[in-house]
C-alpha cells in the first residue's frame, strides 16, 4: 500500500489526524504528538513513509530495547513488516541510530555509570 509522501496519518480510538512529516521539525512534532496520543488514548497507528507502525503503550515501568538505538522503547513501536521494537524517535525518523562502538558508552551513561569519552582528534 502506498501512502502520501511527507504526510503522516495518525489514528487512534476516537479519532485521527494528518500531520506533515517532511522536515526535521515536522518529525519532531510528529514524535511528540504520537507519544502524547499513546499516553492518553492507548494504541496508535501511524502510516508514514510507505510504512505502517503500531504503538502499544505498556503498563510496566520498563520496556523492550529499541532495535535502532538500544534505548528503552517506551512506548514501543512495531512495524508491520519488520521484527523488533523501536522507540518512537527511531521509528518515525527523529533519531539517527548510534554506531555500534558508541552503544556501550551510551548504555553505561544511561545506567548511571561514568564512562570517559574518547577525545576527538587525538591520535
Amino acid at each position: 500500500m502506498l501512502y502520501a509522501k511527507g504526510i503522516a496519518h495518525v489514528s487512534f480510538a476516537g479519532g485521527g489526524l494528518f500531520l506533515p512529516a517532511r522536515s526535521a521539525g515536522d518529525r519532531q512534532h510528529l514524535i511528540e504528538r504520537v507519544t502524547h496520543t499513546a499516553a492518553t488514548h492507548g494504541r496508535v497507528q501511524i502510516l508514514v513513509d510507505d510504512q505502517r507502525w503500531l504503538v502499544q503503550p505498556g503498563r510496566s515501568r520498563g520496556g523492550p530495547s529499541c532495535t535502532g538505538c538500544g534505548a528503552i522503547a517506551k512506548p514501543p513501536c512495531h512495524a508491520a513488516d519488520a521484527g523488533g521494537a523501536y522507540c518512537v524517535p527511531c521509528a518515525l525518523g527523529g533519531r539517527e541510530p548510534l554506531l555500534p562502538e558508541h552503544e556501550v558508552t551510551r548504555d553505561a551513561e544511561r545506567l548511571g555509570g561514568l564512562v570517559p569519552r574518547p577525545a576527538v582528534g587525538v591520535a
